[in-house]
């Protein structure tokens, strides 16, 4: 990009809030691509009228846009001070002048980070011995559960033998039950069909045959699912009759090289014995939790009984210990799949270049379609955590291809955005505590790992984390966990208070529903909803769950949140910068679920303007306000229910304090 006021170079800047800006090395001016400035902006109201105005008056200035060459209008942002605005794209160039003005007037908070802050590439963690910390894991969580039964045989409840039978029970039927109820269910749900390796590419096929050969395990009963969204996943018995599903997306999406690299993934699951080994670890929480319930049971019907509140409350603290135990088990299994699929392709960055187009869903450009026109790249659910599927589920474009090109032969990334992409994973304290509660890593610690492998085979990592970090996050995370756990602070309090005396239990009520409003407030704040890009949205570093960024977006909503399933609800929606899930919530389950399987599909295909707020939980999603699609506009209801809930809660705390 070159500046179009002095013709200087633009390069590329950091500021403190971690979202990267174009500034011109020669006069300061600042490029900020659609959405961008609303990120520094104290009154955004302010800010969105005047880009509204300038839109209807329609005066063209005598710039031109860095970003795509076309014609600019002139733009008053304060007085005396004007930018420059691209009609269609969005955004603004800002001359240095207009923006020393805005800080004067303490309207722009925006301060850069300069290019003498250390910059050292972060580093990449050693994997540890997968036997060891696998026999380790298993050994101590049997051990716990160990501990357990002979408690519960002591309290007098459960014989040692019939424990044991019980625990063999449960671990046959779900080992051998589980992947037969799930053809049924993946035939039934998502239409999968089975088909022979000869069927599939010859290039996957010799690369499926040589691994499987190579390793000695047998080749897996492929099945494929018709559905755009690109999603590969592995389930079954052993390492001679898995199943390895894929979506048609996949093939559409990714490269030969690419496509190899998933499907290594998913055969190092199998290699590794992950099907059996983690069949067998699950059994741990899932015994404690029946053991807790049993004894929970035992207790309410027997209120004389000492020891049994004593055993529940073991049990459930095994329950709770064993299953992050677990994931934990898991996400450590997960990086040696990767590695695995490294090994297998001689090629980490294929994997990596694969997970960044999933996972993230950026957009790259295609130089032979579309006269270089930014397209949407797809995502995907069995390749990541099955918690986070409807997030990651995003549909692949469709009809970008040249005629009789290689599938995503066209399809080059940013390195440079998806490095914008990895800051949240690496820098937000919210990343880690959603990876705490998951069986993946995060993704941007799977492509660090994959970059050290590349590194070790003497090859050029996919991407070096380089970007220097800004201020601390954690006292922003501190507030929403906070505000997260307000309610439920509140309504132990209140019980507490109840107990002390009975007439404290009205103006606890009050609290709990005051506790309420104030979550909502925050969660879903109102006013302004600036129009935003997917590749904007994915540079804030600053959004969780609890703090959103209020937007509108527009674009093509290419598929269901979930690919397959017939009465998913959400969406995917592709702008010409990325794709984003599109979060449809309603009141009811029921209702989302109905909605989803008689009106979804009619939407797909069509363009939609969506207004809500942008959210990480831990991947990006937007979760509907309002959305017009063909001049219909369709609320979604969630927020006004809760704000109706706890109306409610206040009345019955007014009612116990006046009464």
């Amino acid at each position: 990009m070159r500046c179009t006021i002095c013709s200087g170079a633009m390069s590329k800047v950091h500021t403190t809030s971690a979202v990267e800006l174009d500034r011109c090395d020669g006069c300061g001016a600042v490029w900020f691509d659609r959405g961008e400035l609303f990120l520094f902006w104290r009154d955004r109201a302010g800010l969105q009228a005047s880009i509204e105005r300038a839109r209807g008056a329609q005066v063209a200035s005598t710039r031109r846009s860095p970003r795509s060459g076309g014609a600019t209008l002139l733009c008053t942002l304060v007085e005396g001070g004007e930018a420059y605005l691209e009609p269609e794209g969005g955004g603004l160039l800002v001359p240095r002048e207009t923006l020393r003005s805005l800080a004067e007037r303490r309207e722009l908070d925006l301060r850069f980070i300069e290019e003498n802050q250390d910059r050292r590439v972060v580093p990449i963690p050693k994997l540890p011995n997968l036997a060891l910390r696998s026999f380790g894991t298993l050994v101590g969580l049997f051990g716990l559960l160990s501990l357990l039964l002979i408690a519960v045989s002591l309290d007098g409840g459960l014989a040692p033998s019939s424990a044991l039978l019980i625990v063999a029970a449960m671990v046959t039927f779900q080992f051998l039950v589980s992947p037969i109820v799930t053809d049924w269910f993946l035939r039934w749900a998502s239409s999968l069909r089975f088909v022979e390796l000869a069927e599939l590419p010859p290039h996957l096929q010799a690369f499926v045959t040589t691994v499987c050969d190579k390793y000695k395990m047998g080749v897996p009963r492929f099945g494929l699912i018709t559905d755009q969204s690109p999603n590969a996943f592995t389930y079954g018995h052993t390492r001679h009759n898995a199943r390895l599903v894929l979506t048609e997306g996949l093939f559409e999406l990714l490269t030969p090289e690419e496509l190899e690299a998933v499907v290594g993934h998913e055969l190092g699951h199998v290699h590794h014995w992950d099907m059996a080994i983690m069949t067998f670890a699950q059994l741990v929480p899932m015994v404690a939790y029946w053991l807790y319930r049993a004894a929970v049971s035992r207790t309410t019907k027997n209120s004389k009984d000492s020891v049994g509140p004593a055993v529940a409350a073991g049990a459930y603290l095994i329950y709770i210990v064993s299953e992050y135990v677990v994931l934990w088990l898991s996400r450590t299994r997960e990086f040696y799949a990767d590695r695995f699929s490294g090994e297998a392709t001689r090629c980490p960055a294929a994997l990596a270049r694969a997970l960044t187009k999933i996972a993230y869903g950026l957009a790259g450009r295609n130089a032979a379609a579309d006269g270089q026109r930014p397209v949407a790249l797809g995502s995907a659910l069995g390749i990541f955590d099955a918690k986070g599927a409807q997030a990651l589920a995003l549909a692949s474009c469709q009809g970008a291809q040249p005629a009789g090109a290689t599938a995503g032969a066209g399809y080059t990334l940013d390195t440079s955005t998806l490095k914008g992409a990895m800051k949240w994973d690496l820098w937000n304290p919210w990343a880690r505590w959603f990876e705490l509660n998951s069986t993946h890593p995060l993704t941007a610690r799977r492509l660090l790992m994959l970059s050290g492998q590349s590194e070790e085979y003497q090859q050029e990592p996919f991407v070096r984390f380089d970007l220097p970090q800004p201020e601390s996050l954690w006292d922003e995370f501190l507030v929403d966990l906070l505000v997260m756990a307000l309610p439920m602070l509140t309504i132990l309090g209140t019980i507490g208070l109840a107990g002390i005396h009975p007439s404290l239990l009205g103006p606890g009520i009050v609290a709990v529903a005051l506790a309420m409003a104030l979550k909502l407030w925050l969660t879903y704040p109102t006013g302004t909803f600036p129009e935003m890009s997917v590749q904007t949205l994915l540079s804030e570093i600053k959004v969780s769950g609890i703090r959103p960024v209020p937007c509108r977006v527009e674009g093509t909503i290419r598929g269901k949140g979930v690919p397959g399933l017939i009465w998913s609800d959400d969406f995917v929606m592709q702008d010409d910068t990325g794709i984003v899930l599109i979060d449809h919530r309603q009141p009811l389950a029921l209702w989302e679920a109905l909605w989803g399987w008689l009106r979804g599909d009619r939407l797909v295909g069509n363009k939609v303007l969506v207004e809500g707020w942008y959210r990480r939980s831990p991947l990006p999603f937007v979760e509907i306000k309002c959305f017009t699609v063909d001049g219909v506009r369709r609320n979604s209801y969630l927020r006004h229910f809760r704000w109706a809930t706890a109306l409610v809660v206040l009345a019955v705390g007014l009612c116990f304090t006046l009464g």
